[in-house]
Parts: structure tokens; sequence; C-alpha cells
């Protein structure tokens, strides 16, 4: 049970990782994030694609920039079992796993940092839930400043 006003616990420590991680980028990088919310996941087995990209509040993004670091977590109020890989320009990839609640990753290093990148979600298992289970995504791209 979750008390109003109280942060859910898998939040505080996503959010605390990306504190970390803020803190230990480069000196020369500048970083964008998203937080986006996936349309119902209805179907086991159907991916849901939750594409991200800058925003206008975000630091410019020049089109030499190049990824140096990718932060992305997920989150959801379910029991349902939920795969997700983030993965750089489309679904089919280059794509990494999500093996718990966040992943930070240099496998995008040297990509284009506007992107996109894309959360993929795929219900595994109910686990005695049922449909439509929305996931809460956040995505951090690091980029070199050229």
């Amino acid at each position: 049970m979750r008390i109003a006003g109280r942060i859910p616990r898998g939040a505080a420590v996503a959010g605390a990782v990306l504190i970390l991680a803020a803190g230990a980028a480069r000196a020369g990088d500048r970083a964008w994030t998203r937080d986006r919310v996936s349309q119902g996941l209805q179907a086991q087995g159907r991916a849901v694609a939750v594409l991200y990209g800058p925003g206008p509040r975000d630091p410019a993004v020049p089109a030499s920039a190049r990824i140096t670091r990718v932060y992305a977590s997920r989150d959801y109020d379910s029991a349902a079992r939920i795969s997700t890989r983030l993965c750089w320009g489309s679904e089919r990839g280059p794509c990494v796993p999500l093996d718990g609640r966040y992943v930070e990753t240099h496998a995008f290093d040297g990509r284009a940092a506007s992107g996109p990148l894309l959360l993929v979600h795929r219900v595994e298992g109910w686990g005695g839930d049922h449909p439509p289970v929305f996931v809460r995504g956040t995505v951090t791209v690091w980029f070199d400043g050229r």
C-alpha cells in the first residue's frame, strides 16, 4: 500500500542513482532527460515502444554531438512481469535489456545524441493482474559538447 505524498521506493532509488550518475559525468558533457508514460500494455507478448528525444527545455544538441553514456529507468504499479529494452534508432536496435528497474550503459557511445532512443516494453506474464499496465520511463543521454 502506498501512502499519498510519499515517493515510491523504486522511484527514490532510481532518482538517487541518476543523481550519482550525473555527478560522475565528464566536465565537458551535457545531457538531456525525458520522462514519458507508455500507452497501456494490453496483450501478453505484444511490444509497446515509447520514443525519447531531447525536448525544448533541454540544451541544444548539435548534429555532430555524440552519446557518451545513457541511463534509463522504468517503473509500473502491477504484479505483471514486464521485460524492457532500451534501443537506439528503432525497436530493432541496437538494444540493451533493463534487467531491473534501470540500466546505465555505454553501448550507444558514439551514436548521434539526438537519438531517438526507445524503451520497448513487453508483458511476459500477468502475475494475477490484468490489462492495461502503464510503464513510467526516464531516459537521460549524456553527450559530448561538440
